[in-house]
């Protein structure tokens, strides 16, 4: 956890505040957790949030960080707020709570099917995300371009509080789901096709996604993101006792870095003077001084 405190005395918008954020894991990436006051509180105002994300980010450049998360309401004082140091929207969310799942389960004959991710499973979950997710949200995501996508890393938390489950049917690998566990509650994540006209391998990830739940004895609430691409899953989680919680914005920064490279160093062009042709030269002759005639006629006349 990193934590950054602003004083300033003697000027009238900016007064006080932190701010506190993560990296996450071994990966070159942080995450903005909390920033105070809110915009909203007496002494908020959006030049002390600047002031700090500003900070941060020049910290976070000098760390070798590439990219910088943040999760806010979407609320446009907000967004502006962190467009103004940098950040990009790359996803807009609607976040869906479950608050008991069992009820929905209870009334379903379902097996399991769900087991967790193995090495064997990496190259189909490379594909399904390069399937289920815009190239856009790959790049802000840090997974790379549409030949080497790879599957987006989970939270760096014991394995017994954020397990990936992989869904397959027949050998073929139809989808997968993120549990991420704490004391106030799970969160969900899901990777499938909902674009599919039945949503049959959605509702098959979803119930596998609360069997699990069920059967580590989770305690709810679930959370579940669905991002603007995810169209159609609200009918889906309807049925699942699922109800629209809060909308929210993922922004992105991407951090500058430099790179050291050899280039060939083209070689300053010289002007070459033109070539000297020898040539005779000779100086101009002198004109001999002839005699004034009137002098001579006047000296024999004299004589």
């Amino acid at each position: 956890m990193l934590t950054y405190v602003l004083r300033q005395d003697g000027h009238g918008l900016v007064h006080e505040g932190f701010l506190q954020a993560r990296r996450c894991g071994n990966t070159r990436e942080a995450e903005i957790l909390c920033l105070a006051p809110s915009l909203d509180a007496p002494k908020g105002h959006p030049a002390i949030w600047n002031k700090l994300l500003a900070h941060f980010v020049h910290v976070a450049g000098a760390s070798q960080i590439e990219r910088i998360y943040a999760d806010a309401p979407d609320q446009p004082l907000l967004v502006n707020t962190f467009a103004a140091v940098g950040f990009e929207p790359f996803t807009r969310q609607t976040v869906w709570r479950c608050f008991d799942p069992d009820v929905t389960l209870h009334r379903r004959d379902i097996a399991l099917l769900a087991r967790p991710r193995s090495a064997v499973d990496d190259w189909d979950l490379r594909r399904l995300y390069r399937k289920s997710t815009p190239e856009r949200v790959r790049m802000a995501e840090g997974c790379g371009n549409e030949g080497d996508a790879a599957f987006p890393s989970q939270e760096n938390l014991p394995s017994e509080q954020n397990v990936l489950y992989v869904v397959r049917e027949g050998g073929d690998l139809t989808g997968a789901f993120a549990m991420t566990r704490s004391a106030h509650g799970v969160w969900l994540q899901l990777w499938g096709d909902s674009l599919e006209p039945t949503m049959r391998s959605v509702r098959t990830l979803f119930e596998q996604a609360l069997l699990v739940m069920t059967l580590n004895r989770w305690k709810g609430p679930v959370y579940f993101a669905v991002s603007d691409y995810q169209g159609g899953l609200g009918a889906v989680l309807e049925e699942f006792g699922f109800a629209p919680f809060c909308d929210r914005v993922r922004m992105v920064k991407h951090m500058v870095k430099w790179v050291r490279e050899s280039v060939a160093s083209a070689a300053p062009l010289v002007e070459t003077a033109s070539e000297i042709v020898p040539t005779t030269y000779a100086p101009p002759k002198t004109v001999a001084s002839s005699a004034h005639p009137s002098t001579h006629a006047h000296s024999g006349d004299a004589l």
